[in-house]
């Protein structure tokens, strides 16, 4: 090899080493390849604007470098505008706006599955360095679906971004394969992730998790360096708009949350209620179980080689990931290489996994459960409507467009999940009734008047009367029983017109002499509507 280097100029030698690489590295690459294209199809989701978080954090981005303010209260609700909010993603909301800017949707969402790609890939390839392609392969195929169940551009990907780099530095370091002073990369990070997202906490809490093992194995050296470098970055962390508050906040968030959010609810619970659609919940016990099957081998028949830290993560991310739907993606990240480490050292003394029979097993295992998962998803996977999101994002803004271009005006009365979307059109003009932060408005607003006033005509006719709302605009696919009651109800309104409805969004004028002409040009006749059931 020497003599052939030899024969390159200095300039040309990092392309000669980085092409006999790829030929050493060809079936990883191509496995690799294939595995991307599978986690692409589940992340390949069109955009949907109307019932997401992104266009309130495109709004925070516009505002920063408006104002160049960060929003420390709900300005954009006319009902709490002075409630104090820890606005703890309003990085990742200048981010956004900056891309979005530029390129529009398309941008962020390459942003989103190139981020989502490059994190898969650097858990991947470590996982491929101490287990082998085989047992990396099948736990990439398990988890696979777990990481494409979040699927909307949120700022939670910079945080599996982070963690994966947490974890590969932490680990390097433990297995005396990274020089310490590359550890102080951590602090910068740390300043960075505070200000994209709340799991932030999750990088302090990887750098205790080895702290701990090495106060475990008495290295004194190590101990010193990840002390060092625990009290940087937490001192980082405090290098936000809301200094100790914002690093406190993701201790305290749900104590204020009076609005039961799908995505927070457990996996039990789901089950209970008979969540039925959602195949990761099966998928997710089915991974849940061979991560902790795995670590039981390990602690049967390979005790020593117990990781610590790694055991530590595991049941950390398992526990989140029961805890809530959102973590399903974290869940699955950090479980690859925690399946194929408890495989790998749980079966070395019973299973020559370097044989080719044992490689071609585990291959046939990754198959199997990729054939099982694609028959699981097919009815998601094979949508139509996961094509020409340009289209799609067109016919979204169309109740928007049809609002401003014929000067409608508030109060406006909004169901929960199409706040961000009337805050990314309309604010500063109109401000919103709700949006889908539970936390910025107390918990007694969604259980003593959200909810009822959609169950109830008389509380209905009060706050109507007390907002003074002008119009209603509701996404037409609210799931909760009181918004479809509440919709049906407002139909058969007599005081309400219809004056715009598609497959998105619904908007109702209130008859009075200021909508009289738009009534008149835009009503739409009860026949329009299937209406049943409600009363």
């Amino acid at each position: 090899m020497q003599e052939d280097e030899q024969n390159f100029p200095k300039i040309s030698l990092w392309f000669f080493r980085l092409k006999q690489k790829i030929e050493k590295n060809a079936g990883a690459l191509f496995v690799f390849a294939l595995l991307l294209f599978w986690l692409g199809v589940f992340l390949a989701q069109p955009v949907n604007l109307v019932i997401t978080d992104l266009g309130r954090h495109i709004e925070n981005g516009r505002y920063f470098f408006e104002t160049h303010q960060i929003p420390d209260t709900n300005l954009y609700s006319y009902t709490y505008p002075d409630t104090p909010f820890i606005n703890h993603h309003w990085g990742s909301g200048v981010v956004f706006y900056l891309i979005w800017k530029v390129t529009g949707l398309s941008g962020l969402s390459f942003l989103y599955v190139a981020l989502s790609f490059l994190t898969f890939g650097l858990l991947f390839f470590e996982t491929k360095k101490f287990a082998g392609l085989a047992l990396a392969t099948l736990s990439a195929v398990l988890v696979i679906p777990l990481i494409g169940e979040r699927t909307e551009i949120r700022p939670e990907v910079f945080s599996y971004f982070f963690a994966a780099i947490y974890f590969i530095l932490l680990w390097k370091f433990q297995e005396g394969e990274l020089k310490k002073r590359i550890l102080f990369v951590l602090p910068v990070l740390s300043f960075l992730w505070v200000n994209l997202h709340i799991y932030f906490i999750f990088g302090l809490g990887l750098i205790g998790l080895f702290l701990i093992d090495t106060l475990r194995e008495k290295d004194w050296s190590k101990f010193k360096t990840l002390f060092f470098v625990l009290i940087l970055s937490f001192s980082a962390s405090l290098a936000n708009p809301f200094g100790l508050k914002a690093v406190l906040y993701p201790l305290n968030i749900f104590r204020n949350y009076g609005y039961r959010v799908l995505e927070n609810q457990s996996v039990s619970f789901l089950t209970r209620i008979g969540f039925i659609n959602n195949p990761n919940l099966l998928i997710f016990k089915i991974v849940l179980f061979i991560l902790l099957a795995s670590i039981v081998l390990l602690f049967l028949t390979n005790r020593k080689k117990i990781n610590w830290p790694l055991l530590g993560l595991s049941i950390v991310v398992s526990i989140l990931g029961w805890s809530a739907l959102r973590n399903f993606a974290l869940f699955g990240y950090l479980a690859l290489p925690a399946i194929a480490y408890g495989l790998k050292f749980g079966l070395r003394n019973k299973v020559n996994l370097n044989d080719g029979w044992a490689k071609i097993i585990v291959f046939s295992l990754a198959s199997l459960f990729f054939l099982f998962s694609s028959y699981l998803f097919q009815g998601k996977l094979l949508r139509e409507d996961r094509v020409n999101s340009t289209v799609q994002t067109q016919a979204q803004n169309a109740s928007a467009i049809f609002f401003k271009a014929n000067n409608l005006s508030g109060p406006i009365f909004n169901n929960y999940d199409i706040g961000g979307y009337l805050i990314f059109h309309l604010f500063p003009q109109e401000r919103v009734f709700v949006d889908n932060r539970p936390e910025a408005y107390a918990d007694v607003f969604f259980q003593e008047v959200y909810i009822p006033m959609q169950e109830n005509n008389e509380i209905w006719n009060r706050v109507s009367k007390e907002y003074a709302f002008n119009a209603i605009y509701f996404a037409t696919s609210d799931g909760t029983n009181w918004g479809q009651e509440f919709l049906v109800k407002r139909i058969k309104d007599p005081e309400w017109a219809p004056v715009f409805a598609d497959d998105y969004a619904i908007i109702f004028l209130k008859r009075n002499e200021k909508n009289k002409d738009l009534i008149s040009r835009f009503e739409m006749s009860q026949d329009h509507f299937r209406v049943t059931g409600a009363q």
